[in-house]
């Protein structure tokens, strides 16, 4: 246990010495912590193992210390004295606790070194996350696989995307975009993926790997002429794919090379991540022919791990390749955690109830807290005992720290949160004081925005759409609907201004505030010049045009303020990976493209779909195009 007095000490250092740490026996089956008081006077932390010790001290931090760990903020001002916490128990029923999108790695994660990522985990234990998606490093594993496939050099990195878009390519949807791939990249992320997963074994977590199920490159093709490979049609417009039929015998040939190789790399762990057919479409009609693609996987996946389990999304699950895996090799991740009723209860399979509450690292004011309170794993559970799990699958974080609060919370939790006590208590240990005005603002909040079916559809920006007369969102999946009357946020703002602290988190939510009502104000002035424009009030035109100008400059200098609010800071992290101009120089244009147009730059369906409201892209692209425009 020795592995949790170091996080303490990371956390908090100095503070390790006040705390022992055992461990303690699982609970008819299921993970189990303990808060308590050893007879020497510290703080006892009790776990069935290392990950639900250190889930221990995320709960004391929070409710005994009144701090917390935040991406929006953190709080850390610690009393002179650790009190003795109230004895608590609590028994963890969902096995899995699951962490990460895909894309959470490429909006989010893209330019993190292993500083950050040692937080990111550190968090995660810190909430009991138990089950990691773990593909940092999977572009070597493709890179030596072809090499050894007989691609050359050249060949392999031209097939792999730069590091903005990894993400897309994991899920079979992109080959080389935003690259090709430097050879420095491949041994620097190679010994960073290492990194992560020794922290995340040596904590006690399940990381998820990536598996294999037919994705390969175009040039497959041309090396093996014979072997069934469907060209799938152009994915949103940004070039083609190529899927090795998993019923061809080539197959399980380079699928055993690709888990062999990712074995000898990174090691191997039990669990594999794949998606046949992942938004597209398989090649042949028919069940009979899903239910061999299901059994041609299992079966590679038990010739290399007797012992794997297949990771499955529920995004574009097919009924006939799911049913053709054993029940107890295949895992499903309900990432909404609202598919099961349409999939018929996932047909007996092990799965995991899941929120996806963020597209593209957007950063709008939602999110349904009650949903949250409600306690959707036990919910679900009641009529659908085959539910295991929870899990966290948002696009990308940095953004309603309160709604992650309560999230994270309800991962380890059996029973519902009171919405009430949950409010006052993240006050507390967000703010580090207690103040009426703060919870006044925050119930002002979660009964006016944090409202219901607020989880999956995101509000857009007028500021950071393209500009047009009639516009009904930013990019794909959101709205410009404000399904809140905006004279609530100044009122919340007021009442946050007169608490009486300064701890990061509150600095964050006031600015928080100031820029969802700057947001908010330039949507009212775009439709108050469109109706003069439309009115051929030609001088009442350019009155509030000027305005809405002024106004996204203006709102520029305010996100200034915060420097994760700076594209000056996302392209600064992205160089930071070179090791060249050149190399610098790309990993640029990957950070520039993935926010912007997203895929090519004259056909691209994404453009704008990550979009952010930054100092820098405010200033020099967003405004710059509402000014060409008017």
């Amino acid at each position: 246990m020795e592995q949790v007095l170091q996080l303490i000490e990371r956390i908090v250092p100095g503070a390790s010495g006040a705390f022992c740490v055992r461990q303690i026996d699982r609970a008819d089956g299921y993970d189990v912590w303990e808060l308590g008081t050893c007879k020497d006077g510290r703080i006892l932390l009790s776990g069935s193992d290392p990950l639900c010790a250190a889930a221990a001290f995320g709960h004391y931090l929070k409710y005994d210390l009144n701090c917390s760990v935040s991406w929006c903020g953190s709080n850390l001002d610690l009393p002179d004295d650790f009190p003795a916490p109230a004895p608590m128990r609590r028994v963890i029923r969902q096995k899995y606790r699951v962490y990460m999108n895909y894309c959470t790695h490429s909006y989010s994660a893209a330019w993190w070194d292993w500083e950050r990522w040692e937080r990111e985990i550190d968090m995660m234990a810190l909430s009991g996350i138990n089950m990691p998606l773990a593909v940092t490093g999977t572009e070597s594993v493709w890179y030596e696989t072809l090499l050894e496939t007989g691609f050359s050099d050249e060949e392999a990195r031209d097939f792999l995307c730069g590091p903005g878009f990894f993400a897309w390519q994991w899920m079979t949807n992109l080959e080389h975009h935003g690259g090709p791939l430097p050879a420095s990249f491949l041994k620097k992320n190679l010994d960073l993926a290492r990194k992560i997963l020794r922290r995340e074994l040596d904590l006690g977590m399940h990381p998820i790997q990536q598996g294999f199920s037919g994705f390969v490159p175009l040039r497959l093709q041309e090396k093996f002429p014979q072997a069934r490979i469907q060209i799938k049609k152009t994915w949103n417009n940004i070039g083609s794919t190529a899927q090795l039929d998993p019923t061809d015998p080539l197959f399980r040939t380079l699928g055993m090379r690709f888990l062999k190789t990712q074995e000898r790399l990174l090691g191997a762990y039990g669990y594999y991540a794949a998606d046949p057919f992942h938004e597209g479409h398989p090649p042949v009609d028919g069940a009979e022919y899903l239910r061999q693609v299901g059994g041609s996987i299992a079966s590679l996946y038990e010739a290399f791990d007797p012992d794997y389990t297949w990771v499955m999304q529920a995004w574009s699950i097919r009924k006939d390749i799911a049913t053709a895996v054993p029940k107890d090799r295949l895992l499903i991740l309900d990432l909404t955690g609202s598919y099961v009723s349409h999939r018929e209860g996932y047909w007996g399979y092990p799965f995991v109830v899941g929120t996806l509450h963020n597209f593209g690292a957007r950063m709008s004011l939602h999110g349904d807290l009650r949903r949250q309170a409600e306690n959707k794993f036990a919910s679900v559970r009641r009529e659908y005992p085959n539910a295991c799990g929870t899990g966290l699958f948002m696009e990308g974080i940095g953004q309603n720290p309160v709604f992650y609060d309560l999230a994270l919370e309800m991962l380890t939790r059996e029973d519902e949160a009171d919405p009430e006590d949950f409010l006052r208590s993240y006050c507390r240990w967000r703010y580090g004081v207690i103040s009426p005005q703060a919870e006044a603002a925050m119930r002002l909040l979660y009964e006016n925005v944090y409202t219901r079916d607020t989880d999956f559809t995101e509000r857009g920006s007028v500021v950071c759409t393209r500009p047009a007369l009639t516009i009904i969102g930013t990019g794909p999946c959101d709205t410009l609907n404000i399904h809140y009357d905006p004279k609530v946020l100044p009122r919340a703002l007021e009442l946050l201004s007169a608490v009486e602290g300064d701890s990061e988190g509150l600095r964050f939510d006031r600015m928080d505030l100031c820029r969802q009502m700057l947001s908010n104000y330039a949507q009212r002035l775009f439709f108050a010049w469109k109706e003069d424009y439309l009115a051929g009030d030609a001088a009442a035109f350019e009155e509030k045009k000027e305005a809405f100008l002024t106004l996204l400059s203006d709102f520029d200098r305010l996100l200034a303020l915060r420097k994760e609010w700076r594209l000056q800071t996302w392209i600064e992290n992205a160089r930071a990976m070179g090791e060249t101009d050149a190399e610098r120089d790309l990993y640029e244009y990957n950070a520039r493209a993935q926010i912007t147009i997203w895929g090519n730059e004259e056909n691209s369906l994404l453009f704008d779909y990550a979009w952010k409201e930054w100092s820098g892209l405010v200033g020099t692209y967003y405004l710059g195009r509402w000014k060409i425009f008017l």
